[in-house]
């Protein structure tokens, strides 16, 4: 079964199954790195968008929950992502005002809607509410 583990309440709201983690990326990682032992698959770049962990509260990342031997390349890919993480200074969500958090959520969002789209994940068109973005006058 497909599932999006995240710790992005609004894109959480925004999907048919997933897992919400209240917390940060990194604790994001580490819940599908604790999937991944028990047999899932990871199905989406754990490092999605290269945005440098200082840069990016919010991960998301798609899974195949099943039950099963270790896959070895999704073990490699999830501890090479919690490696960086935790080798970096971190924002959490928490740490943002609501506009912040409002863009970064729809970046995460944005970086997400092709492969939700591609693994039947999503329960309609809109993921995160682009009306709430920051707009930098010039």
């Amino acid at each position: 079964m497909y599932s999006l583990i995240t710790n992005n309440a609004e894109l959480h709201h925004s999907v048919k199954s997933g897992e919400y983690i209240e917390g940060s990326a990194l604790d994001v990682l580490i819940r599908v790195r604790s999937l991944v032992h028990s047999g899932s698959i990871v199905l989406t770049h754990t490092l999605c968008g290269n945005l440098r962990p200082n840069h990016q509260p919010f991960r998301s990342v798609i899974v195949d929950e099943i039950q099963g031997p270790v896959d070895l390349d999704s073990l490699s890919v999830i501890e090479s992502a919690v490696n960086v993480y935790q080798s970096s200074p971190l924002i959490t969500p928490d740490e943002l005002d609501d506009g912040r958090r409002n863009d970064y959520a729809y970046i995460d969002a944005e970086l997400m809607r092709e492969s939700l789209k591609h693994y039947g994940l999503m329960k309609g068109e809109n993921l995160c509410n682009a009306s709430s973005l920051l707009v930098k006058e010039v």
